[in-house]
């Protein structure tokens, strides 16, 4: 049963992890982009995380998609991940992160965070989105996330780890949906 669906946006999509994704997936994660984050020593290493990403969308938890850039006649190519997590139904929350190659940029990042947005809001009715930016990673992200609507929330001093004794600043981003013409009845 597959609970994460395929989404198409402008020069590319996202679709659920299937494990002959590992390989693909294990080179995206040899140039992490988060600071301090190190890279993979083993393929095998992302086995589980592919394996949990079902669960992950069974439960309500988060969603994992393959960013993949091409058309359905020339094909497609894997240049990174979109990660659904801290999803809170209740609440109508979630974050989400975009993980990738060089060669996703800004404006495809752009296109596959809105394309799983519009879902979550459409599907299950999200309205709160938040995403992480970590100093260190790349300074276009900020205005990236700004053109489609976030809004900067606040800086967390030394809010994420690097190592033993070494932090350095977190900002918070979010991005509040209107209601829905019945959402806004109740």
């Amino acid at each position: 049963m597959k609970f994460t669906p395929t989404l198409k946006f402008n020069g590319g999509r996202l679709r659920p992890l299937e494990a002959t994704d590992r390989d693909a997936l294990f080179v995206v994660y040899q140039q992490p982009e988060l600071p301090g984050q190190r890279p993979l020593e083993q393929p095998e290493q992302l086995d589980r995380m592919i394996e949990l990403s079902v669960q992950m969308a069974a439960t309500q938890r988060g969603m994992m998609w393959a960013i993949e850039l091409g058309d359905d006649n020339s094909g497609y190519q894997l240049l990174g991940m979109a990660s659904a997590y801290d999803w809170q139904p209740s609440l109508l929350k979630v974050a989400l992160r975009i993980d990738g190659l060089p060669r996703l940029t800004m404006a495809d990042r752009a296109a596959a965070l809105t394309a799983c947005i519009n879902f979550m809001a459409e599907k299950y009715h999200l309205r709160s989105v938040a995403y992480a930016w970590i100093q260190g990673q790349s300074d276009a992200i900020p205005a990236m996330l700004e053109s489609i609507g976030f809004q900067r929330s606040v800086v967390m001093r030394d809010g994420w780890r690097l190592g033993q004794d070494d932090y350095c600043d977190q900002t918070l981003y979010h991005h509040i949906l209107p209601a829905t013409t019945a959402e806004a009845r109740l």
